[in-house]
């Protein structure tokens, strides 16, 4: 074994047991007591010499770290350069701030504090990610452009196989708090530095980056280890919170859209009877939107020897669950609902969750389920341009029959307004109007919420059963919205149904016979989503018996200005202003604008500039900022790209033919014209 000793200012090797003078200092260049200058006197040849030592296993000192021995190792398997120690692994900005932009954000702020306790001392705070790449760094101008002679800068990479023995590297290889002081840094360039850095992780324990603190070995900080250990535990403590308030969020969301994917009406009070949350279902039994709703009072009462009390006064204790008659402010009628009180563990009870019977059970008093029958009206459609007006004739002939119809156009169009409109004009119109929106539906629910399910026909299923939506239309309408957006799956049981006119809930045995008409919507081209694969083509032709095309509200002229009065007519009446005119400029930038999310956009604009007004006319200063851009002006078409429609036709027919293999038969009945017509089209434009 050999020692490395200090004789006559002369550093040399030497085996243990030699006798070698009383004035021999026999200390390894790794104990904590030996950090002077000696490493530097050592010759080039020296220290190579000392490294292969290292790696032959012959040093013989007690203090000596055999993690920093092990570490030396590593880099000289890497073939790192001893001297130089200048990073040459990087990633760009771009690179780096897509790589842990969460983390970088909640550290910013422990860096921050910390940069603040070690200011003056000449140190840097350095944010790692889990691969050893700088993602942050904090510190006074002076020792970033320090750092930076050494590449220690963001998207330089730190770990051992580039860098050799550092702080940040070995403590990325080794997976806990390491630092590392002077000479122990693998390459001569960074003897002059002391660093500490420790792991950060994620509550299960997993890495996700490191937090380190670098500066001059000669102004080291006491508890510098301890210091950065810390600042990462708070860290740790950020992303925890973090991590909570988005699991919190999540699940939320997941709970808000499986109680508006089911069919009865929810609503949650709390123990003094204040609604503090109510699903879709609800929320429109009540004519209300849910933020009108939430933060009032409900009135419930109970029978009590045929008396009617405040339930929420009188409640007994220990219930498990009781009928009660709810009022809702705004709402004349009352109705049932079932009260399932909530038991939070050490607490008194904090509130109840409400459910409203199901449609077709009449849960109005009067048994009379008046808030599914459309209400509404072809008169009631606003509007006198030639294009609405064409829509609108054409579903008032459609509307007394029992025919599907198909009702096609752009989101904010008026689709369920035309739905509704055609169901008070038909046959049907003394039945239930029942919406369904296709694409708001789970896909592990949409089976049961369309169809119902049987008594224990799965864990957690409502003893008794409960009908669907199929089921509550029965003698009325079913309106599928966005129909484009159900599954493939799903597709096959509807078309079983609206062939056979008979559905059989989930875990039933029984079919159920069906007098429903169906209007189904969608704003997607179906033709095209069948010749993708994504739309069932025999359902397709089910669907599409006859189709109605709404406008969008960019074509429609003269429009806009009828709407808008009628809009902001209604809604200063909800909001309680008086307007008495409107800006000849707000009008005029309102009809020149080209409106992508059509009528239902214009309503959200007008309702956001009257909540903003301060008078009594509605002027410009008030409409969203992007309607009051200097530049502004209507979308202009190029004229050259404009096909006519004898071309558009052709090329139709076309597509067509070759979709089916130049069956003329199923052709024609998707463009949705005869036989002999399309025979004629062809010859016309030379299709063969």
């Amino acid at each position: 074994m050999y020692s490395l000793i200090r004789k006559h200012n002369q550093f040399c090797f030497v085996e243990n047991g030699l006798k070698t003078g009383s004035d021999a200092i026999i200390k390894s260049i790794f104990s904590p007591k030996w950090y002077g200058n000696t490493w530097q006197v050592l010759s080039k040849t020296e220290k190579k010499t000392w490294i292969a030592f290292l790696k032959s296993g012959q040093v013989n000192d007690p203090g000596f770290n055999k993690k920093i021995e092990q570490s030396w190792l590593r880099s000289r398997k890497a073939e790192v350069d001893t001297f130089q120690g200048v990073c040459e692994k990087f990633l760009s900005p771009r690179e780096v701030k897509g790589r842990s932009e969460k983390i970088i954000v909640l550290a910013k702020p422990i860096m921050d504090t910390l940069q603040h306790y070690v200011r003056g001392s000449g140190f840097v705070i350095v944010l790692i990610d889990m691969e050893g790449y700088i993602l942050r760094t904090a510190g006074a101008l002076k020792e970033l452009r320090q750092a930076d002679k050494l590449k220690f800068g963001p998207g330089a990479n730190w770990g051992e196989e580039f860098v050799g023995t550092n702080a940040i590297g070995t403590a990325l290889a080794l997976k806990h708090p390491v630092q590392i002081t002077g000479p122990e840094h693998y390459c001569e360039s960074h003897h002059l530095w002391t660093c500490s850095a420790a792991p950060i992780r994620k509550q299960n324990g997993k890495i996700i980056g490191f937090l380190d603190i670098s500066g001059p070995r000669e102004l080291s900080i006491s508890h510098q280890l301890g210091l950065v250990v810390s600042a990462a535990h708070a860290i740790e403590d950020r992303i925890l919170l973090d991590e909570s308030y988005t699991q919190i969020y999540d699940t939320n969301k997941y709970l808000e859209a499986v109680l508006n994917s089911v069919s009865d009406g929810i609503i949650a009070v709390n123990a003094q009877g204040i609604i503090t949350g109510i699903n879709k279902v609800a929320a429109k039994t009540f004519r209300l939107h849910p933020k009108e709703v939430v933060g009032q009072t409900l009135t419930a009462s109970v029978d009590h020897n045929g008396r009617l009390q405040n339930f929420f006064k009188t409640r007994s204790a220990g219930m498990v669950k009781e009928e009660v008659r709810l009022k809702i402010p705004g709402r004349q009628k009352a109705c049932i609902a079932t009260a399932n009180p909530v038991f939070p563990e050490k607490k008194a009870d904090q509130g109840f969750v409400l459910t409203l019977s199901g449609t077709n059970r009449s849960y109005f008093l009067n048994h009379k389920p008046e808030d599914t029958i459309a209400q509404f009206r072809f008169a009631d459609i606003i509007g006198k341009s030639k294009v609405i007006c064409q829509a609108i004739e054409k579903a008032k002939k459609v509307a007394p029959g029992p025919s599907t119809v198909l009702v096609l156009g752009e989101s904010g169009t008026g689709k369920e307004l035309f739905a509704k409109a055609i169901h008070g004009a038909g046959d049907c119109r003394s039945g239930p109007f029942v919406p369904v929106n296709c694409g708001a539906i789970p896909k592990e629910l949409i089976q049961s919420e369309l169809f119902g399910y049987a008594d224990g026909a799965f864990t957690g299923a409502r003893r008794g059963g409960c009908m669907g939506k199929f089921e509550a239309a029965n003698g009325g309408t079913l309106f599928l919205d966005e129909i484009g957006e159900m599954p493939l799956k799903m597709q096959i049981n509807l078309l079983r149904v609206l062939e056979e006119k008979v559905i059989i809930p989930v875990g039933g045995k029984k079919p159920i016979p069906l007098n429903v008409r169906i209007i189904a919507a969608t704003n997607k081209s179906l033709f095209e989503e069948v010749t993708r694969g994504r739309f069932r083509e025999d359902l397709y032709y089910r669907l599409n018996v006859i189709s109605i095309t709404l406008p969008s509200l960019k074509i429609r002229e003269g429009d806009i200005g009828l709407l808008t009065r009628y809009w902001v007519d209604k809604i200063s009446r909800k909001l309680g202003r008086k307007i008495k005119q409107i800006e000849p400029d707000a009008l005029n930038r309102l009809e020149n604008y080209h409106w992508p999310g059509n009528v239902r956009e214009l309503v959200n604009a007008l309702e956001s500039a009257i909540n903003f007004m301060t008078g009594d006319t509605l002027a410009v200063k008030y409409l969203p900022a992007h309607l009051r851009k200097k530049q502004f002006e209507k979308p202009r078409f190029d004229e050259d790209k404009i096909l006519t429609l004898r071309t558009l036709e052709k090329d139709n027919i076309i597509k067509a033919l070759l979709f089916y293999n130049g069956n003329i038969t199923r052709a024609a009945k998707a463009l949705g014209i005869g036989r002999n017509t399309l025979y004629d089209k062809m010859k016309k434009y030379g299709i063969k």
